[in-house]
């Protein structure tokens, strides 16, 4: 790539970005009746925590090995135990980081815990 190239994606994907964070600002000022109505709205409440358990799902598929049946449920008892914890955390704390910190941390010992046995 040229040093041309380069310059036009910086700038290109910096454009972008920032068009992706203000429109949906300036469109929701002047479509706000058209938000408040009750389907769409339920829609747009939904797209979150559906965005992110989609994320979820992806993320952990990789993280399960299937050349054993020993592994494979080390892997997802791992899995489970750390969602639990990060379950527990939010609805104890409400705070989404010490809710991932937390889940983090019960894997990272759960790894450690299982690479000893």
């Amino acid at each position: 790539m040229t040093g041309w190239q380069i310059t036009i994606l910086v700038v290109g994907a910096g454009l972008g970005t920032y068009l992706l964070r203000y429109l949906p600002m300036r469109w929701f000022v002047q479509l706000q009746s058209v938000f408040q109505q009750p389907l769409l709205r339920a829609a747009l409440v939904a797209l979150g925590p559906a965005a992110i358990v989609a994320l979820l799902v992806v993320s952990l598929a990789g993280l399960i090995q299937f050349d054993t049946v020993t592994q494979a449920q080390s892997d997802l008892l791992r899995i489970a135990v750390a969602l639990l914890g990060i379950w527990c955390s939010h609805r104890l704390y409400k705070n989404t980081i010490v809710a991932t910190f937390v889940g983090v941390l019960i894997y990272g010992v759960m790894i450690l815990w299982q690479g000893r046995l």
